[in-house]
């Protein structure tokens, strides 16, 4: 018990300032408040312990087998207590002598770490600074990119305009000239526009039902001789086809099967430009093949011979239908009459055309066509006046044109099949360029802005 009691009273010694006196009297002396003493022990200062303190316990009491809590503690249980205290003092002095450095490797680690970290936040701050600084220059180099694709595509598009332009000016250029002369003589042709006109309308009234020797006759040496006499002004060499078409007009019809001889094409011309139904006298059947060829399926074909015909004109009529009314005798049936005189009533808004008992609402597209195989028909004097009679009888220079092709074709049907081809294309040629100079003059005057 004296052994603990000093032991405990020079581990707690003031800076490691040993007494002296470690009796059993001094001992009771430095421990004679025991609540200080205890106080003392609870806030002893165990990682500051005086080392020489500590070398002093262990040389001059640990060695001691006796000194040993189970020993002491048949004794006395307080002073077991305190020798516990002593050896574990002792035994935790040696162990933080190797702790401590530890403590301070990883305390100096720890103000590295926190040194770092915060090195480490500067520079993720310049990091995000930098990459929000390289989000915008991307962004920059995008918005310039997309600068410079518009800018060239601009570039592109001017010089696509300068190309089309140039193109446009020497192509018109060309036509400068010619263009020029067709103004010169359509002022003049507008002083004269009223004989020409007169010949064409005559032309249509009065010359279909007869042959090409009988509408020259009528023109060259009656209606033209007349007409200077009256002085009436008109072009010199003026013709019916020259008032009535047009090379684009003739080229589309000899696409569409209308046969090329003189005749044929003076009768598309009077069948285009008449007001009134066209009346075919076709026993060649040349006229009936154009108008099927140009209308197609479109058109719906039928005989008066044919029971209720009267309710296909009648859809005809109401859906703006094209119809023909083949194989007609001497003799039309009078239920016809409004149609093909197109008496059309006026019904509010609706315009109506009475067939029969009945009113049936009459389509403006609906178009009529008459066909005759008689070559030589004696129709009354009304159905004279109603329609344009058109004499389509085959003459003697079509059948000549008909028999060479058909001898070529039997000899040589390769240069047949040529010959129809290059009239084809000749002809296609010639309604495209008619079309598009028709639209470059319309479009020359309407653009809005840059016609390019």
């Amino acid at each position: 018990v004296d052994d603990v009691a000093a032991a405990c009273m020079v581990l707690c010694s003031p800076k490691g300032k040993i007494p002296k006196d470690v009796s059993w009297n001094a001992c009771k002396k430095f421990m004679g408040s025991v609540d200080k003493f205890l106080q003392d022990l609870i806030n002893f200062d165990k990682d500051n312990t005086p080392l020489n303190c500590v070398e002093k316990v262990e040389k001059d009491y640990l060695w001691n087998e006796n000194f040993n809590p189970d020993i002491i503690m048949g004794k006395s249980s307080a002073a077991a207590g305190l020798c516990s205290w002593v050896i574990n003092i002792c035994k935790y002095f040696r162990i933080y002598q190797v702790v401590a450095p530890k403590r301070a490797m990883l305390a100096e680690a720890n103000a590295k770490l926190d040194a770092a970290n915060t090195k480490l936040s500067g520079i993720r701050a310049k990091v995000a600074a930098l990459q929000e600084r390289v989000a915008n220059l991307e962004s920059d180099l995008m918005a310039a990119t997309e600068d410079k694709n518009n800018a060239i595509a601009a570039a592109e598009k001017t010089q696509a305009k300068a190309n089309l332009a140039d193109r446009l000016v020497n192509g018109l250029s060309g036509e400068n000239k010619r263009w020029g002369e067709a103004i010169t003589a359509f002022g003049v042709a507008e002083a004269k526009l009223v004989g020409d006109v007169l010949v064409g309308s005559s032309f249509v009234s009065y010359a279909g039902p007869f042959n090409t020797k009988f509408r020259e006759f009528l023109v060259n040496e009656k209606w033209l001789p007349d007409m200077i006499e009256r002085e009436i002004p008109m072009t010199t060499g003026v013709t019916p086809l020259d008032v009535l078409s047009t090379p684009g007009m003739r080229a589309g019809w000899g696409i569409e099967g209308l046969p090329t001889d003189p005749l044929s094409i003076e009768n598309g011309a009077i069948m285009t430009s008449a007001a009134r139904w066209a009346l075919m006298i076709d026993p060649q059947l040349q006229g009936i093949k154009w108008i099927k060829q140009k209308f197609g399926d479109k058109m719906q074909i039928i005989q008066l011979s044919k029971p209720n015909y009267i309710a296909d004109v009648e859809h005809c009529i109401e859906n703006g239908i094209p119809l023909m009314i083949e194989n007609l005798q001497d003799d039309i049936d009078a239920v016809l009459d409004p149609v093909v005189a197109r008496q059309t009533i006026k019904r509010g808004r609706n315009i109506v055309m009475k067939l029969g008992d009945s009113e049936v609402d009459y389509d403006p597209n609906f178009k009529l066509y008459l066909q005759t195989k008689l070559s030589n028909p004696h129709y009354k004097p009304e159905i004279a006046a109603q329609t344009t009679l058109v004499n389509f009888c085959v003459t003697e220079k079509g059948l000549e044109d008909q028999l060479l092709a058909l001898v070529v074709e039997k000899e040589r049907f390769d240069l047949q099949q040529q010959s129809s081809d290059l009239v084809r294309q000749l002809g296609e040629y010639t309604v495209q360029i008619t079309k598009l100079e028709d639209n470059l003059l319309f479009r020359l005057p309407n653009s809005q802005g840059g016609i390019l």
